[in-house]
């Protein structure tokens, strides 16, 4: 399986877009970790592999309610995770750290 920043983006937009759910994005995203615990998974490009990563699992887990019908991350959170982890898209980052992603509000 090869992933690449296109389709994390992808999956970010469609969450936000509504054309598919949370829970979808999550099983998306565990699909994915289960392929990289095997070994299969191949990330394009191989110097995005912590962007790529970092987009997989925040994706995996996007479906938490922190009540019944509330969910832990809001729309805007899942906006500013996609904004930290794709910020200029398909340039190498000036630093050699991983973009960080909070969790929750701002």
């Amino acid at each position: 399986m090869e992933i690449d920043l296109q389709a994390v983006r992808g999956v970010f937009e469609n969450v936000l877009n509504g054309r598919m759910s949370r829970e979808q994005a999550d099983r998306w995203a565990y699909a994915v970790i289960r392929e990289e615990e095997t070994g299969v998974v191949t990330f394009s490009p191989a110097l995005e592999r912590d962007r790529i990563w970092g987009g997989v699992m925040y994706l995996y887990g996007i479906d938490a309610m922190k009540a019944p019908h509330v969910y832990l991350h809001c729309n805007d959170d899942i906006r500013f995770a996609l904004m930290a982890i794709f910020e200029g898209d398909g340039d190498k980052a000036d630093s050699d750290e991983p973009a960080v992603i909070t969790f929750g509000r701002r």
